[in-house]
This record gives structure tokens, C-alpha cells and sequence, in this order.
């Protein structure tokens, strides 16, 4: 973690505000269709962010459940899920459609943040080449592509340079295992179920570059169970619920069998704007989309034929990434082998999403060319100008770049707004004039339809309009009240002998009661009471919330308490470090590292 602060603050300060700025503008087309919302699967995440606003808002209630969808979701727990994720948060204070501005305004800073760490620390590029790099990364057309097209919580790919680094230094700094830890946590509050087991593989195939000589082996497992103990603790309050969510739920995926024409491949980086079927393509085409421009990947190219030893694993990564992207082109394909024997890969599908790793190498070799080209050109007119030139054609490269993602963007987000709607007095299911579809969490309305992969239990048997959301199953009970909140239902219940009463809601195992048992009619939440009258409180809370919390509580402690330590241990030991030539070799700015590759 250190590495990180070796910028001076103000140099700090100017790079954060020149990332925001080129941030804003690559998103102003989003940011000027204000009220204007996201089309593709962008309505499907508004509504669950608003339906989490909603239940904090409305209810007071942490956000755990969804009724608003397939008569009943999983909120908190749903894998993709992103109620616990710190910038949704910032919904009940803004919006529910600024929010998710800001979510990929300030995500696109950090991810800019996160490639320049690594090209400055890691790929020993000057701060021109560093800047290159950062923004072909952030804003190149695989995530364009998967932002604007909807999917939201594609998100923390953008950290995957930052983890690279924190992990290649974990090994011998336990602030940077902690910070890798930390970025494994984020992504799962985050509802990265694609980002986390794609990160394992980025990791894991880094690993394999260093396993030589076998004494760092033990050092690097060390870092391993921090990150593992940091990631996993940290994140428990979702991991807990989401794993056993995964346990006790298979997600139905056909039999896939894509592979990468050498057509699409050609198409990949260059192509400004595809037909959204792709000929001989399983997938549509945001999923194979990566536009990078002739320029960057000219540039790329010839990084990577220049680029000299010290960055030789970099190609070893990169080429079993391609690989993957590549799909399933011979059964000793990694895809096909991860796909047919490795879980969670085998719950997974649409390998060319791997092209997110492969993209993140090109974006480096870009900003290698810059540094390394001109001191093999310098006979032919001087470094100086051959730097030059090539950062000014690099720069022009990124600029069209960008402006094919703002073309992109601006098609994106011309969805109809939200709407001030008034809110039912009570929370049920369908009826007359219902809002659209953004707007029934504000309306205090849910609907039976689906566009929810987790919605396991939908097609219960539910009843809709303004009716009483609790039913006894016989004579045997008499419901006399029945209230619900969007985590609740409570009931005044005349029992005569023991007896089922029907909730209106889909069923999950997160459902617990103050009297009988919670059971399952169908796919319908019910409880089984005894004889006797009662009042009877159901509340949903997702198995292994209580301990994930305790769990993740313990963990900010811990983390807290780790760097506070390390940093008053780092202080008296400050002065003899001072003078010691490991110190001194330390203060070797970027510029001069390349140097080494000699």
C-alpha cells in the first residue's frame, strides 16, 4: 500500500480532479439525458436500487427483500444483488437515477486511478505513458460496451489493475494482501458474481509468474490467507447469504459451445458499430465489443514487441487471457476445461467477457510503446521527438476512443424518466392503474412478472389488488388482520386447530416467524400455527446475515486497528530506514525504471 503514496498530495489531488473531469465528459451524454433512464438491462438494477431506497426510505427497514418483483425476491442476498453496495447508498439522499449516474461517473475515476497505479508502479511507465494507459483502460469499449448496455455491476473489473498490483506486492507487505482482501470485499457488496471468479483467474495466472524460485512460495501463500481471511470476513454479511443462496439454488444455463471467429476477432477492436447479431456468434454483440482504435492497438503492438524483459509475465497473463476469451475452439480450450469441470465457472457462460483481462495488458502495452519506442527511434530524429509524436498520437487515439463510447452512450440512456407517483396506503401486489415499471416500488406496488434471473419461486399462486395479504387454507383459522411492510407481514390470527395460513408473497428460506413454523405451499411463503389466537410476526432475513455482520464488524476492527498499528511501526523505525540503501533504491522515480529493462 505504500507505493500508493509516494505522489506527492498535490500531484495526487491534480490527478483525481483530471479524472474526474475526463470522467464527466465521457459520460455526458448520460449526464445531459437527465430525467432521460438507462435502457437495456439498466431498468432491471433501477429497480432494485429503488426498491432498496424505498425499503429505507418508506419502511425504515434495511433492504433485504424485494416484493416489488416476481411477487417476491431476494434483495440483499440476490448474487447480483447491490443493496449493500456504499455508492447505492447515496440513492435515498439523491435519486435513484442520479445515483446510478454517479455510480458509473465515480467508478470510471477510480478505475482510471486504479491503471495508473499500476502502470507507474508495476509496468514502470512515465507519467504521459501512465496517463495512456489509465484511460485506455477506463473508458475502452468492453466497458462501455457493458456499462451502458446495462450492466451495472460490471463495475468492479475496474479494480482489477489496482488488485494486480496490491498482489504482486502482497507477498512481501501485508498492507497490500489487506488491500486486495479489501477489493474482494467491495466487489462482492458490489454484486461482482462475474468479477470475483474472472479476478481468481487474473490473479491465480500472475501467480504462476512468480512460483520461481520455490522459497517465494510460502510468502506468496501467506499473502493468500490474508487476502482470503481480509476478502471473505469483510465481505461475510453478503458472502454468507449469497453462498447459501448458491447452495440451495442451481442457476439453469443451456448447453454453450462459443467460440471466437476469426471474423468477430477482427471486428473485437476496431469495429465503431456492429449489427447487434453477430453471424456465427452464440452472444450479441455487446458481449464481444471492445473498441480500442487503430491507434492504441497500433501502439500496443508495438509495446509489446519492445517491451523488455521485466514485463515478460505480463505477455504470459495476457496470452492465456486471450485464450479464454476465445471460448470453446478445442477441448483443451481453458474455457472448455473450466466450463466443464471448475466451479463456479460452471455456472458461468459467455467466455469473450474474458477480453476484460486481455484489454487491461493492451492498455499497458500502449503506454510501453510511448516510453520505449523512441529510444530505439532516437537515431532517426532524436527521442525527444519521437516521444513526442507518439504521445501526441496516442492521445489522439483515446480521444477517439472516447468519442466512440459517447456515441454509444448517447443511445443508451433514452429511457423514459421517473415519475412522482402516489403511493398505495398498502403494500400489495398488481391492481387497477399501475405505474410503469421503474416506478411500482415508489407506487407501493409489486407485480407477479419476472425479469429477475433469481426469481426461483416465481408463478406462486399469488392474488393481486387491494385485498388482505394474508389467507387461512380452511375453516380452521380465521386471519383478522393482516399488515406488511416490505421485510414483514403481521397477523392477528384466530386458530381453532392447527392450521396453514398463506401469505402473499413467493417463498425463500430467509423467512422467519414469532409462532408456528414457516413452510412452503408450492412456491408460496405459508405458516403452519398451532391452535390458539395469536399475533404472529414473519420478517425475512437472509441465512447467515447475523453471523456475516458480526463477521464483517469484526473485520473493519481488525483492519482499522492493523494499519494503525503498522503505521506507528513504521514510524519508529522511520529514521534508520531513512539511510539505508534499500530506501534509497526505493526513491528511484518511474521515469527512470524502464532503465532496468537493459
Amino acid at each position: 500500500m505504500g507505493a500508493l503514496a509516494k505522489e506527492p498530495k498535490t500531484r495526487w489531488l491534480a490527478l483525481i480532479a483530471f479524472a474526474l473531469a475526463l470522467s464527466v465528459f465521457a459520460w455526458w451524454p448520460m449526464l445531459a439525458s437527465y430525467p432521460g433512464t438507462q435502457t437495456g438491462d439498466g431498468p432491471f438494477y433501477h429497480k432494485m436500487i429503488e426498491a432498496a431506497r424505498v425499503s429505507v426510505l418508506r419502511y425504515h427497514e434495511l433492504p433485504l427483500w424485494n416484493p416489488y418483483e416476481c411477487g417476491g425476491v431476494p434483495l440483499w442476498d440476490n448474487p447480483q444483488g447491490v443493496a449493500g453496495a456504499p455508492l447505492v447508498w447515496l440513492s435515498p439522499l439523491v435519486g435513484t437515477t442520479r445515483a446510478i449516474e454517479l455510480w458509473y461517473v465515480l467508478h470510471s475515476v477510480i478505475g482510471f486511478l486504479c491503471m495508473w497505479v499500476f502502470s507507474r508502479r508495476d509496468v514502470g511507465l512515465s507519467r504521459a505513458a501512465s496517463l495512456v494507459a489509465a484511460a485506455s483502460w477506463t473508458f475502452a469499449g468492453v466497458h462501455n460496451q457493458h456499462l451502458t448496455g446495462g450492466h451495472f455491476v460490471w463495475v468492479p473489473y475496474l479494480y482489477y489493475p489496482l488488485a494486480l498490483h496490491l498482489w504482486r506486492r502482497a507477498e512481501r507487505d501485508a498492507r497490500a494482501a489487506v488491500g486486495t482482501g479489501i477489493i474482494v470485499a467491495l466487489s462482492i457488496y458490489e454484486g461482482g458474481a462475474y468479477p470475483l471468479p474472472h479476478l481468481a483467474v487474473l490473479l491465480g495466472l500472475e501467480t504462476l509468474t512468480r512460483v520461481w524460485p520455490p522459497r517465494r512460495v510460502l510468502a506468496i501463500a501467506r499473502a493468500g490467507v490474508i487476502v482470503g481471511v481480509v476478502g471473505f470476513t469483510l465481505g461475510a454479511s453478503r458472502f454468507l447469504p449469497v453462498l447459501d443462496q448458491l447452495r440451495h439454488h442451481t442457476r439453469q444455463i443451456g448447453a454453450e459451445s462459443d467460440f471466437m471467429h476469426w471474423s468477430t476477432l477482427a471486428d473485437i477492436f476496431l469495429a465503431r458499430a456492429h449489427e447487434r447479431f453477430v453471424p456465427g456468434q452464440e452472444y450479441v454483440w455487446p458481449e464481444f465489443g471492445d473498441y480500442l482504435g487503430p491507434i492504441v492497438v497500433m501502439l500496443a503492438l508495438i509495446g509489446l514487441l519492445v517491451q523488455g524483459r521485466a514485463r515478460v509475465w505480463m505477455v504470459g497473463v495476457a496470452a492465456v487471457s486471450f485464450l479464454l476469451m476465445c471460448g470453446h475452439f478445442a477441448s483443451w480450450a481453458p474455457w472448455h476445461i473450466m466450463k466443464e469441470h471448475i466451479y463456479p465457472y460452471k455456472q458461468m457462460r459467455v467466455p469473450s467477457r474474458f477480453v476484460m483481462l486481455f484489454t487491461l495488458f493492451v492498455s499497458a502495452w500502449a503506454g510501453v510503446a510511448i516510453d520505449r519506442a523512441p529510444l530505439l527511434l532516437g537515431k532517426w530524429g532524436g527521442a525527444r521527438l519521437w516521444r513526442s509524436a507518439l504521445v501526441a498520437l496516442a492521445l489522439i487515439g483515446v480521444g477517439d476512443l472516447i468519442s466512440v463510447g459517447m456515441t454509444w452512450c448517447a443511445q443508451c440512456f433514452t429511457g423514459a424518466p421517473q415519475v412522482r407517483v402516489v403511493a398505495s396506503t398498502r403494500l400489495f401486489l398488481g391492481g387497477p392503474d399501475m405505474a410503469a415499471f421503474l416506478d411500482g416500488p415508489a407506487q407501493n406496488r409489486g407485480r407477479l412478472e419476472c425479469w429477475e434471473e433469481w426469481g426461483f419461486e416465481a408463478g406462486a399462486p399469488l392474488w393481486t389488488g387491494d385485498v388482505p395479504q394474508a389467507r387461512a387454507t380452511d375453516d380452521g383459522a380465521v386471519v383478522e388482520v393482516a399488515n406488511r411492510t416490505q421485510n414483514t407481514f403481521t397477523l392477528d390470527v384466530d386458530v381453532k386447530r392447527p392450521s396453514v395460513v398463506l401469505l402473499n408473497s413467493a417463498y425463500d428460506r430467509g423467512w422467519r416467524t414469532s409462532a408456528g413454523q414457516v413452510v412452503r405451499s408450492g412456491k408460496q411463503l405459508a405458516v403452519e400455527l398451532p391452535a390458539g389466537r395469536s399475533r404472529v410476526k414473519l420478517h425475512y432475513w437472509p441465512a447467515g446475515l447475523s453471523l456475516g455482520f458480526a463477521l464483517s464488524g469484526a473485520s473493519i476492527a481488525g483492519i482499522v486497528a492493523f494499519f494503525i498499528l503498522d503505521s506507528r511501526r513504521r514510524r519508529r523505525l522511520a529514521v534508520p530506514v531513512a539511510n539505508s540503501p534499500t530506501s534509497q533504491a526505493d526513491q528511484t522515480p518511474p521515469e527512470t525504471l524502464q532503465a532496468r529493462d537493459e
